[in-house]
């Protein structure tokens, strides 16, 4: 009884590990019901307070009981207090400060594993009548389920060098936005879908042996921390929803909610003319004097007014400033002999509505912008009368663009899985991932598209009712 609140921290732990590693699974059973799977997660998610809530028991329990009292053994329960006590106020705020969760956690099991031992040694020593068979028998029933506990740790969280992605789960992404006063209420089933991407343990090649999506690739030297790939698709995330919404604006012929504002330099083909002359994140206005707007402009001009090895007088707007630069051109290495200024670009754009958007935050979706075509899509929905889909239920995924060009995403074949397991009318995928995606669901009927005009049209096409 006087180790039994630590033991079973330690065991729901365990527990809650494999739950969460294999936290998609139940998902297919809820698709299409009114609340889905991962809107569950989110009160499931707070039964993870049990575990450093019975290490707090725990420790005040035998302090209490005056069990072996040292000052070094105090010490540690104080230690465990307070760990258990941080834990509790930081797991109380989904996915923030992991990197000193992890640090407080590590402290705390430490604590309570060197005070279990701590308190045994001194219990056995104050006992005369123990002889020398009793004594490696007392010891060892404490030692071996700690080694072995470590070894089941180390096996479920040991990380590795390697990266794993796995199946996630669908979101239906008229319960996940709302655009300004419009309601979501009687709309249709469009579901974006989530894959979950991270550093692979050791129990992920038993996993993917048993499921076999689950893929295994080595990781990259220069990878970012936890923290900075959360901050990192977090943004991503906000980004792609701004211009969802800005998409289905102009697309429902609501006005203009895309301002161009240039063309914005993301890359610099190292040694080439640009190559120190241009910087990464300049916004490209004018060229020769003729004004841009978007990166569309720039091609053109380029193909029609420029030849390889002619000098061109940009306008940049760098830091707020404005810059002239002359950049020689160089000939494109597709082998068509194009002037190119040896820079990756992208347009430079604000987005601008009337009304608020309001999102839901599901904890199982940290962020990314592959659900940007789907979110477009239910934001149509919502602007637009009647239910879009003509009472489909639709999946899909990849980004999308201020054109509406529905981009390339990572992971389809894990999405086209997680939505094989639903009962989805169809699965739209970027043209380029069909292969990838076929793999992953052979018997799904999955649509290859380019842009939301795709989507829209195969949606006419197959529902009558539909007006576009």
């Amino acid at each position: 009884m006087n180790r039994s609140w630590y033991i079973s921290g330690f065991v729901s732990a365990l527990i809650a590990i494999l739950i969460f590693q294999m936290i998609w699974l139940p998902s297919s059973f809820f698709f299409a019901s009114g609340k889905e799977w991962i809107q569950y997660i989110d009160q499931l998610y707070y039964v993870v307070i049990v575990i450093p809530l019975c290490w707090l028991i725990g420790a005040i329990w035998r302090s209490r009981q005056n069990l072996q009292r040292s000052l070094g053994i105090t010490m540690l329960r104080i230690i465990i207090i307070i760990g258990s006590a941080t834990m509790i106020v930081i797991l109380t705020q989904p996915l923030q400060h992991l990197q000193l969760l992890i640090i407080v956690t590590a402290i705390t099991v430490a604590a309570i594993i060197g005070e279990l031992v701590w308190s045994k040694v001194i219990a056995v020593r104050s006992n005369p009548q123990i002889v020398s068979t009793q004594l490696r028998h007392s010891y060892s029933s404490l030692v071996q389920p700690i080694v072995l506990y470590c070894i089941i740790l180390l096996v479920l969280i040991c990380p590795t060098g390697y990266n794993v992605t796995y199946p996630g789960m669908t979101m239906n992404m008229n319960a996940y936005a709302t655009i300004g006063e419009q309601s979501s209420d009687n709309k249709g089933i469009i579901e974006g879908v989530l894959i979950f991407e991270r550093r692979a343990f050791p129990i992920d090649w038993l996993y993917g042996a048993i499921f076999p999506t689950y893929k295994i690739e080595k990781r990259e030297a220069n990878e970012l921390s936890i923290t900075e790939t959360y901050s990192q698709v977090a943004a991503m995330k906000a980004d792609a929803n701004e211009l969802a919404a800005a998409v289905a604006w102009e697309q429902a012929g609501l006005g203009e909610a895309i301002v161009y504002d240039g063309i914005q330099v993301i890359a610099i083909v190292a040694k080439s003319p640009a190559d120190g002359v241009i910087q990464a994140g300049d916004i490209v206005t004018a060229i020769n004097g003729e004004t841009l707007h978007d990166s569309a402009a720039l091609i053109t001009y380029m193909s029609s007014q420029v030849e390889a090895g002619d000098h061109v007088q940009l306008e940049l707007l760098r830091e707020g400033k404005q810059v002239k630069s002359t950049v020689s051109t160089i000939a494109s290495t597709d082998g068509d002999n194009r002037a190119v200024l040896g820079v990756s670009i992208q347009n430079a754009y604000r987005t601008q509505i009337e009304g608020k958007l309001t999102f839901k935050s599901y904890i199982a979706h940290a962020g990314g912008p592959s659900h940007g075509a789907m979110l477009t899509l239910a934001f149509l929905d919502q602007l637009t009368e009647g239910d879009l889909t003509g009472g489909l239920k639709i999946a899909g995924t990849g980004t999308i663009e201020p054109d509406g060009t529905v981009g390339m995403v990572g992971g389809i074949e894990q999405k086209a899985y997680a939505v094989g397991r639903t009962t989805a009318d169809v699965f739209f995928v970027p043209k380029e991932g069909m292969l990838e995606a076929t793999m992953g669901a052979p018997e799904l009927n999955i649509v290859p598209v380019t842009s939301l005009h795709d989507i829209l049209l195969w949606i006419a096409e197959h529902q009558p009712d539909v007006t576009l």
